[in-house]
């Protein structure tokens, strides 16, 4: 009976001792499991932004004759289609926009922008994200590191941020575009934030375009995202009105 007793407390110590060495391991794995699985997440989030356009457009950028100073333009398709030196009639203000891009696409390309030095940025991005079902938490991530890279690369560069613009539902075509006008003010609202945090002008435009019911007013789009020529004057008299843009 002592025998028993003797391999039964034995056998105790050994899996007191299994046990404690088995949490040590877990607890050691444990941030290492955590950023797997955050790493694993993160690859399934469509995050390319290279294309045709995007490439092609970003070589363009390139290579342009350098310039100092003046007023860049910088998002996706909606900045794009704005001819920006004509509607402010002054050859100083750059289009830097790309169709169809997302915040990832922005941030890769942030080099062109800061090397002239421009005296100030109005960005707009995120709509396309949205579209993409990328998580507002990455959009909003790469919109602090877009921020964080201009002030530190282009100290005097006056950053303004401007609000994501509303769609129209009953315009829009569902298998170009799938996201919501839900979407875009839950973003707007996060922009919002980080424009504070940052010390950034934010620039409130989607109460500009909208109607009663929250909708882009079909005057201002063709196609429920992309504006008519009265949308962009819209834009533009407003930067004007609130000299943000003279």
């Amino acid at each position: 009976m002592e025998k028993y007793f003797k391999a039964k407390r034995i056998y105790e110590i050994n899996i007191m001792g299994i046990n404690k060495t088995l949490l040590f391991c877990l607890l050691w794995m444990f941030p290492f499991i955590i950023k797997g699985q955050s790493l694993k997440h993160e690859a399934a989030v469509d995050s390319n932004y290279h294309n045709y356009l995007y490439d092609n457009r970003l070589a363009y950028f390139n290579g342009l004759p350098a310039a100092k100073g003046g007023i860049v333009f910088l998002g996706n398709s909606i900045t794009h289609w704005g001819d920006w030196a004509e509607l402010f009639k002054n050859a100083k203000v750059r289009n830097r926009g790309i169709a169809g891009d997302i915040s990832f696409g922005v941030l890769a390309r942030l080099d062109e922008i800061t090397v002239s030095n421009p005296e100030k940025i109005f960005i707009m991005i995120g709509v396309n994200d949205i579209g993409r079902k990328i998580p507002t938490s990455y959009t909003i991530r790469n919109y602090e590191k877009i921020l964080l890279q201009l002030k530190n690369r282009s100290k005097r560069t006056r950053i303004f941020m401007q609000s994501i613009l509303p769609i129209n539902d009953s315009l829009i075509n569902r298998k170009y575009y799938t996201g919501t006008n839900t979407e875009i003010r839950n973003l707007n609202e996060e922009l919002k934030k980080l424009a504070l945090k940052h010390t950034i002008t934010y620039i409130e435009l989607h109460s500009l375009f909208t109607d009663a019911s929250g909708q882009m007013l079909a005057k201002y789009t063709y196609d429920g995202i992309h504006l008519t020529a009265e949308g962009y004057l819209l834009w533009i008299n407003y930067l004007k009105k609130k000299r943000y843009c003279n």
